[in-house]
């Protein structure tokens, strides 16, 4: 089958599998009286973190070529991808929202969300030059600090009366569905998500190879790219009904999933020497979350400057591309 038919498969399955799960997920964090917040960074980080979690856990478990490079790129790719890319497409959404063009959030979920990536994220990218001991013993921190970050999460925020959209798989009935539906739609939704994502990244892959781009700039931009197209369109969803809390904490939560769980298993899983490109895009990460953390510490800001976060991902792909051309 053509690739490029494949490609527009897999996007569709993604597209599907993100209106099926944005839906699911609003019903599971009503369901179970959780804030906004809570719901869009632990529930749908989870959920919508899923694919990029199991790209590198497999590629280690069945050695794959470059699998290590595959796992570092996962935890320093997506991440920069995530609060550069991401954040500047759900500021983009902000700004169509021509009626409410603001990103309002809650102060704190703001500043827990992105302060505690910045801690996972920068004493991991500073335990690439520690022995081999600082590794595990920072690898058994990680989990510990996610511990710490869901509990202080599900403390936080006020439940909403408000009844999300019908179900869709009940053929948008108005009563309250049951709890095994949402289940149903949940698990339907992930599938999607993973079938689509494994997919586009499969022939994402076939046209790296075409190209003879090397391993590296497959594990950090390209499979970062696949992978997290489905927090992208979440968030879009979500600030299209003005979900503000959940559109961001499907970003800002799924980064600090990744800085902690899958920033935990490069750690302790693999050598964790990214080579040059990676510690530049390491750098740049960190950079980025302290200014999205500085630009939010109120919780609001414009649809237009938070579009601004995708610049430096933009300039860090096209610096990396151009280099890899010239060498």
């Amino acid at each position: 089958m053509d690739i490029a038919l494949l490609l527009a498969l897999s996007l569709l399955l993604i597209v599907g599998g993100a209106e099926l799960f944005t839906n699911a997920i609003e019903w599971a964090g009503y369901l179970l009286h959780l804030g906004e917040g809570a719901t869009g960074s632990l529930l749908a980080a989870l959920g919508t973190s899923l694919p990029e979690t199991i790209v590198p856990i497999v590629a280690l478990v069945v050695h794959r070529p470059h699998s290590s490079n595959i796992a570092i790129g996962a935890v320093l790719g997506s991440s920069f991808m995530l609060l550069s890319l991401g954040a500047g497409i759900t500021g983009a959404a902000v700004l169509l929202r021509r009626q409410r063009p603001l990103l309002s959030l809650s102060r704190t979920q703001s500043r827990r969300d992105l302060g505690v990536f910045l801690i996972a994220f920068t004493g991991s990218f500073i335990s690439i030059w520690l022995p081999r001991i600082e590794h595990v013993i920072w690898g058994i921190v990680l989990v510990l600090l996610y511990v710490g970050y869901v509990r202080l999460t599900l403390q936080e925020g006020v439940p909403s009366e408000t009844m999300p959209e019908p179900l869709h798989i009940t053929f948008h009935r108005t009563e309250r569905p049951r709890v095994s539906l949402v289940v149903v739609q949940l698990i339907a939704s992930v599938a999607l998500l993973i079938v689509g994502s494994d997919a586009f990244v499969a022939q994402v892959g076939t046209i790296a190879t075409d190209l003879h781009l090397n391993a590296l700039l497959v594990a950090l931009i390209i499979v970062p790219l696949a992978t997290e197209l489905p927090e992208t369109l979440n968030s879009v969803l979500w600030i299209r009904t003005n979900a503000d809390g959940l559109a961001f904490g499907n970003v800002a939560g799924s980064a600090t999933f990744q800085s902690c769980i899958l920033g935990a298993i490069a750690v302790l899983f693999t050598p964790w020497n990214p080579s040059e490109p990676g510690i530049i895009g390491a750098v740049l990460t960190i950079g980025m979350a302290a200014i999205l953390l500085g630009l939010l510490w109120n919780g609001t800001r414009r649809g237009w400057v938070v579009m601004l976060a995708a610049l430096p991902w933009a300039g860090y792909v096209i610096g990396t591309i151009v280099t890899t051309i010239v060498h």
